[in-house]
């Protein structure tokens, strides 16, 4: 796991993990996860994905030599769809692929690929926050957007207790941010497909977290989202809208008067597929 780079974009700074070999955060903790497999003698790994921590398992998988087998929804992303196909895994589209990963691990000796639930997972990402205190001693609040909550639990184990941690979710999932953001008008159309997860078996660990390092976490509309997207592009940055959720998020702390400090940092999850 090489180090993504931190670069100044006018008043903040953007972690730009969607440079990760296979673009997106989830090679921190995928190749953590595959390395204890092996350790326990496993041969084959199954996962459920919208799309990014698949690609990163295939990657993986193939290159330490372990079979894996993939449940996607009917609804996955067509560009995350043909570049899983570029790598030689079995892909299996069901309507319920959580449930059915799980259902296929227990029964098929496959070592479960899910983030949620396996504690390695947080371990990878403990990195993150490792890397941007050493590349941004001052940080002042750091922006995650979050979809099961393992990035964020994992950078807060490491992060200094001074920064203020934001979390972020689209209006049309947001388990987690309604309870802090009551401000959004409801939307049903989710555009940020990477943040989909509907089980957060840690759901009251990520509320007191964000609440111990003095944060919140805010609703985001679809069309601030566009809008920060549109910012990224005439500013040359090309990454995923979960990119762009954040930023959107760190609009919305300014305008809400939130303290961000002067060295604010913003969590660019995924490259745009």
């Amino acid at each position: 796991m090489a180090n993504t780079p931190l670069v100044k974009l006018d008043n903040l700074y953007l972690k730009r993990e969607d440079q990760n070999l296979t673009g997106s955060t989830k090679d921190r903790a995928i190749p953590l996860q595959i390395k204890n497999l092996k350790k326990q003698g496993y041969q084959q790994a199954v996962i459920s994905s919208t799309g990014n921590a698949a690609i990163s398992a295939a990657h993986f998988c193939r290159q330490h030599q372990i079979k894996l087998i993939i449940f996607l929804s009917p609804k996955i992303n067509p560009n995350k769809l043909n570049l899983l196909k570029k790598y030689e895994v079995e892909i299996i589209i069901s309507p319920q692929p959580i449930s059915d990963a799980v259902k296929f691990s227990k029964n098929n000796s496959s070592y479960l690929l899910r983030q949620s639930t396996d504690p390695i997972a947080q371990i990878g990402y403990q990195q993150i926050a490792i890397e941007l205190t050493k590349q941004l001693p001052q940080i002042s609040s750091l922006f995650v957007p979050i979809g099961s909550g393992t990035t964020l639990l994992g950078i807060s184990q490491k992060l200094p207790p001074y920064v203020h941690l934001f979390g972020c979710q689209s209006v049309a999932n947001s388990p987690i941010s309604r309870i802090f953001d009551t401000n959004f008008t409801p939307e049903t159309r989710l555009i940020t497909d990477a943040l989909s997860a509907k089980f957060l078996p840690h759901k009251n660990q990520i509320i007191q977290t964000i609440k111990k390092f003095n944060g919140h976490s805010f609703t985001i509309q679809n069309k601030a989202i566009i809008s920060a997207d549109d910012y990224f592009c005439r500013s040359g940055i090309t990454t995923s809208l979960e990119g762009a959720l954040a930023f959107a998020a760190y609009k919305k702390a300014l305008q809400n008067n939130f303290s961000v400090g002067d060295f604010p940092v913003i969590l660019l999850t995924g490259a745009k597929r």
